[in-house]
């Protein structure tokens, strides 16, 4: 459980300070309550200043062509820290379908937890995300995102989003990760899909890697139910399209047979 150890922190400082009060009856259970709160939310914001200190010494490199396996690790602890602390449960079908050695992996657009259920969900695998500019200049998680070989994607900018499909092929090329994007590239938030931006596909044609295509079900309604009730995340792959059978097609014809088996799956 990834919230044991802010837990274990927390009920320490509890006890502690309970033990050393002078509060009797339901007095010293309200303060017990409040304490324990107060040291959650401390330890979760020490294990952020921690990170914050920590990337002050590390060099944010835009370039980078190899995975850095500690940031990685960083990305992946907090992502499960998230997803735990939202209170997601994310169930999963069809990923034994995953194939041997790299791929891209697409899937339907609906909410921010999208990528953070995907991103656990894949841990074993090693994948990078092409995720929106804004995303990886958050302060803090923008140089663990880019030294873990995440990419930002301009899709206002041909040029710009070209060299992200470059170096995203070279990444897959060089055994350093899977990609994963989202063809729509902004949240449909669950009504329907939005067109495809098929530019991405250029990556799995270039690399000569298979599609894998999943749909996300249910992840837009974690902020409507946090933090009273959980909420039950479903991701399921339900097509891989081998290199051989994107051989002649365009990228066009490669997104409209990702977008009609998801529409198959309702999404």
């Amino acid at each position: 459980m990834i919230l044991l150890p802010f837990l274990i922190i927390s009920l320490a400082a509890d006890i502690a300070i309970c033990v050393s009060s002078d509060f009797e009856g339901w007095m010293l259970v309200l303060m017990a309550v409040v304490i324990f709160v107060a040291a959650f939310i401390a330890s979760l914001i020490l294990y952020v200043l921690v990170l914050g200190l920590v990337s002050l010494f590390l060099r944010e490199d835009a370039e980078r062509t190899q995975v850095d396996k500690f940031s990685r690790v960083v990305v992946l602890c907090t992502v499960a820290i998230i997803n735990a602390l939202c209170r997601v449960r994310i169930h999963t079908e069809g990923f034994e379908r995953l194939p041997e050695g790299r791929w891209l992996y697409v899937s339907n657009h609906r909410s921010a937890f999208d990528a953070l259920t995907a991103c656990w969900v894949l841990r074993k695998q090693g994948a990078a995300f092409i995720m929106k500019p804004a995303i990886m200049k958050i302060p803090i998680a923008n140089v663990f995102l880019k030294r873990a070989c995440f990419l930002p994607i301009d899709r206002e900018n041909d040029r710009e989003a070209l060299k992200t499909i470059i170096k995203a092929t070279q990444l897959i090329k060089a055994d350093e990760a899977s990609i994963a994007v989202y063809p729509e590239g902004t949240r449909s938030k669950g009504e329907g899909m939005l067109p495809f931006r098929n530019g991405v596909f250029k990556i799995a044609q270039r690399a000569k890697v298979p599609v894998v295509v999943a749909s996300v079900k249910n992840s837009e309604k974690v902020m409507h139910n946090f933090p009273w009730r959980h909420t039950d995340v479903y991701l399921k792959v339900c097509r891989v399209i081998s290199p051989e059978e994107m051989e002649g097609l365009k990228t066009i014809d490669i997104g409209e047979e990702a977008r009609k088996c998801l529409m198959l799956e309702g999404c």
